[in-house]
């Protein structure tokens, strides 16, 4: 369950950071290409977050194993 959350999200991250690109090169127009404001940056700031945390609790549970 928490390997989809955290796909997911950091899905989403790539996909905003895609669309700032486009906007910003001028190619297309997607939705949220153009509205980074400090709600998105700040979860795109806790997505990476999250995704480090859970890097570092796989490495450990996989460690733990052997």
């Amino acid at each position: 369950m928490l390997r989809i959350v955290v796909l997911g999200s950091a899905l989403f991250a790539l996909y905003l950071g895609l669309a700032n690109l486009l906007f910003f090169l001028s190619i297309a127009s997607l939705p949220l290409g153009a509205a980074i404001n400090d709600f998105l940056l700040l979860l795109v700031a806790i997505d990476v977050a999250i995704v480090n945390l859970y890097v570092v609790y796989s490495r450990r549970h996989v460690a733990g194993k052997k």
